[in-house]
């Protein structure tokens, strides 16, 4: 055990590995401090798991939270600690403690992304403090003589949304920028998925595109089952990446035919799995990380060429062929280590998993994007972090049919942490039978990411699709603010009561709950009361004035407020513009 020692506060190493020199040293003073850890081994080695531990007075700390958070954001006992896992292609290593009010108090950062580590906070009963862990090597790493990570440290008394985003900005400035989001990537789309799944019909999709060209979508995404002809789920016959003729007869004609209608056509792979059922599945035994039995199929191993090259030919070959306008891969955050993970060192180009998930994320990349740079392709959670945006151009909320709450965490995480890049929702899908308000919800849920769609319109209702045409078309209208506009929330042990983005024209704000709505003056405001109940609460600088609006957009009422809190008699789902 080593000990390092500033301004007061103790740091201690543990390490199972011999070293032959350890420093932490402070390289940057202030409210945001950065610390530099260099470790010597004294040889090229495999480093073991090697730990740093501290503690902070635990002072108006509240709550926990990281990339991968979502329904759960206490702080837990130091026996028990919450932890972030992040890895070259989930999660990422950052974790933020915030005060009641949703202030950062203590917001930590690493800057090595590409390998795994692990960050976790846990109170001390004993002292009433914060103990926090970094531990680094916990999974085989590549080998090294030498390793340096900068540990920083935000203490700044600011949001947690914006420590959340200098963090952020920081990644970046360290090589990790977020890349180009095609402008295909940032229009609704709609998926096949929920309304689909396995069961693909070819006219019965085109039709359901022209429908949603007509509504503001621009973009299909056909998923899981044009691979094989089997529909009962599972993964057992990914691998051989076979277009099902009885599904998809002639895929040029079905892409061409989406083409016709103004939209891009964008298809699922499943990365890792090699079903049981398919015929690659002995051509690469040996070259498998586990086997997921649920799922009847196993993981690849990126760290061998052949497995990459295999990919990556598929991929680049279909595209050529068929015209695809990008893909959505899938699953990537199952490339993980076990026991049963290939030792065959020899035929490998590294032994490191996060290396071989890079190689095979840079090499995809640039073979997609060097022949169409629009080239769109999608990541879900937790497929985030700093490494991955630097590949994929278009990052999608977790899978959560029908679940509204789940969309408007998953999507202001997402935003908080990928930088810029194009966030979207889960596809949306609903009861066909179910009111305009609870569509409403799912909708508003979504209104800070890229809408996708998955619905058959010839189910559901015409009030459904007026006020699905009704939002897409304010989405897109306003999509300057909703989707670059800087983004902030409010209550975050709560789930966000109220999440707003604005830029230097206008503020488009969701209450969730109800709270009071706080007005800039100087901007334009649409308020959407999500809450469930008529009526809200907003407040202003001065007088201003005011327009109500129904669901469906119809202009209801109109009048002025004075200056202060005031509550305007808005429908539930309905929406207020305060000028």
């Amino acid at each position: 055990m080593s000990k390092f020692t500033y301004h007061g506060i103790t740091f201690e190493s543990f390490t199972e590995n011999e070293l032959k020199e350890e420093s932490l040293t402070l390289v940057k003073e202030g409210d945001v401090c950065e610390y530099s850890l260099h470790l010597d081994f004294g040889k090229a080695v495999y480093p073991t798991r090697y730990s740093l531990v501290w503690e902070e007075d635990q002072i108006d700390m509240m709550g926990f939270w990281s990339s991968k958070s979502q329904f759960s954001k206490n702080i837990t006992p130091d026996w028990n600690m919450r932890s972030e896992v992040s890895r070259t292609a989930t999660g990422m290593p950052l974790i933020c403690i915030y005060s009641k009010a949703n202030m950062n108090r203590i917001t930590v950062a690493l800057s090595d992304p590409a390998n795994t580590t692990i960050l976790s906070a846990g109170a001390v009963e004993e002292n009433g403090r914060l103990r926090i862990k970094m531990e680094l090597f916990p999974d085989i790493s590549p080998l090294m003589s030498e390793y340096s990570i900068t540990l920083r440290i935000d203490k700044r008394s600011i949001p947690f949304c914006d420590s959340v985003k200098s963090a952020r900005e920081w990644w970046s400035e360290l090589g990790y920028t977020v890349c180009h989001s095609p402008e295909y990537a940032r229009l609704p789309m709609y998926s096949a998925w929920y309304s689909y799944h396995q069961e693909i019909d070819v006219d019965a999709i085109v039709r359901e595109c022209e429908v949603a060209k007509s509504l503001g979508m621009d973009t299909v995404i056909v998923d899981d089952g044009w691979q094989t002809e089997d529909n009962a789920r599972g993964y057992a016959y990914c691998g051989d990446w076979k277009i099902s003729k009885k599904k998809i007869p002639d895929m040029k004609d079905f892409v061409d035919r989406i083409h016709a209608l103004g939209m891009k056509f964008v298809i699922w792979f499943s990365v890792p799995y090699v079903g049981y059922m398919s015929e690659n599945y002995e051509r690469f035994k040996g070259m498998y990380l586990r086997h997921r039995e649920y799922s009847r199929a196993s993981v690849l191993d990126p760290r061998f060429r052949e497995v990459r090259d295999f990919l990556v030919d598929i991929y680049c070959g279909y595209v050529e062929k068929y015209g695809w306008d990008g893909l959505k891969l899938d699953f990537i955050d199952s490339f993980l280590p076990e026991e049963c993970s290939s030792k065959d060192y020899d035929r490998m180009d590294c032994v490191s998993v996060e290396e071989g998930v890079n190689k095979l994320l840079s090499e995809v990349s640039a073979r997609l994007k060097a022949k169409n740079p629009e080239f769109m392709i999608e990541f879900r959670q937790s497929y985030v972090g700093p490494v991955v945006a630097k590949y994929g151009n278009f990052f999608r909320v977790t899978d959560c049919p029908c679940d509204s709450l789940a969309n408007r965490i998953g999507a202001v995480d997402l935003r908080l942490t990928m930088g810029g890049a194009s966030v979207h929702s889960d596809m949306l899908m609903w009861n066909s039978n179910d009111t305009p308000e609870s569509v409403g919800y799912q909708l508003f849920a979504c209104m800070f990411t890229v809408p996708q769609i998955s619905v058959r319109f010839d189910n559901i209702t015409e009030e459904h699709k007026k006020l699905l045409k009704h939002f897409l078309s304010f989405w897109r209208e306003h999509r300057d603010a909703i989707l670059d506009g800087n983004i902030s929330a409010r209550d975050t042990e709560a789930n966000y009561s109220m999440v707003k983005s604005q830029n230097d024209v206008e503020s488009v704000a969701v209450l969730y709950q109800r709270v009071v709505a706080d007005i800039d003056s100087s901007l334009v405001s649409y308020i959407f009361n999500s809450t469930g109940n008529k009526g809200i609460y907003v407040e202003t600088e001065k007088e201003s004035k005011y327009e109500i609006y129904s669901i469906f957009g119809e202009k209801q009422s109109e009048g002025m407020i004075p200056a202060g809190v005031s509550k305007l008699p808005v429908d539930n789902c309905g929406m207020v513009k305060i000028i």
